[in-house]
């Protein structure tokens, strides 16, 4: 416990600690309806995880058709990456707003809690 009221005291020291507990409170950027840039970015995570794993297959499915395994070797961590750089774009693109103020609603709730 005293360990959680020590990084409560230096945290209420910085200055998002002070932004943070001197913010209204509430989530009110949830109450709001979202603007395009976030349903683009829900598009895009959800499209990440229905081609990932059908692209794998498909390449899998190549390499042996075809009898060359430099097909998946290749083409399997080109897949991968670009799935992973698609779901990284849209989770930014779709929580960026909402990231920064649950972080600093929960650091209010943590220091008023422990400092």
């Amino acid at each position: 416990m005293s360990l959680l009221r020590s990084i409560a005291r230096r945290l209420a020291l910085t200055k998002f600690g002070q932004k943070s507990l001197t913010k209204p409170d509430g989530l009110s950027i949830l109450k709001q309806k979202p603007d395009t840039r976030v349903y683009v970015g829900l598009v895009l995570t959800a499209m990440s995880f229905l081609i990932g794993l059908p692209a794998l297959a498909f390449l899998s499915y190549l390499s042996v058709k075809l009898s060359k395994p430099m097909t998946i070797a290749v083409g399997g961590p080109v897949v991968i990456l670009l799935v992973h750089i698609m779901f990284g774009v849209g989770v930014y693109l779709a929580g960026q707003n909402y990231a920064a103020n649950v972080l600093q609603w929960a650091t209010k709730r943590f220091l008023k809690k422990y400092a």
